[in-house]
């Protein structure tokens, strides 16, 4: 069960340094940030998906919530970097 929980938060690792790249990307040219937003939500989705539907885990319920917390954690992140 346990398990589960960390494949989800696992996530979090292509999510951080690819937010991270678009925030560079969108503090470089502001003038493009709502379409640079889009992109990244996006893209968050389809490796959020893509990564969902290639572990197919034994109780999808408690991977999900690890998905969810990584999700909460990498919008934390982006917020706090956005703040500064």
């Amino acid at each position: 069960m346990l398990l589960e929980f960390f494949m989800g938060i696992l996530i979090c690792i292509p999510l951080i340094p690819f937010n991270d790249l678009i925030l560079k990307w969108a503090e470089k040219d502001p003038l493009k940030s709502i379409g640079i937003v889009s992109i990244m939500m996006a893209v968050n989705a389809i490796i959020i998906l893509s990564y969902g539907f290639l572990m197919r885990p034994e109780k999808p319920k408690v991977f999900i919530l690890g998905l969810l917390a990584a999700i909460l954690i990498v919008m934390l992140r982006k917020i706090k970097k956005l703040i500064k």
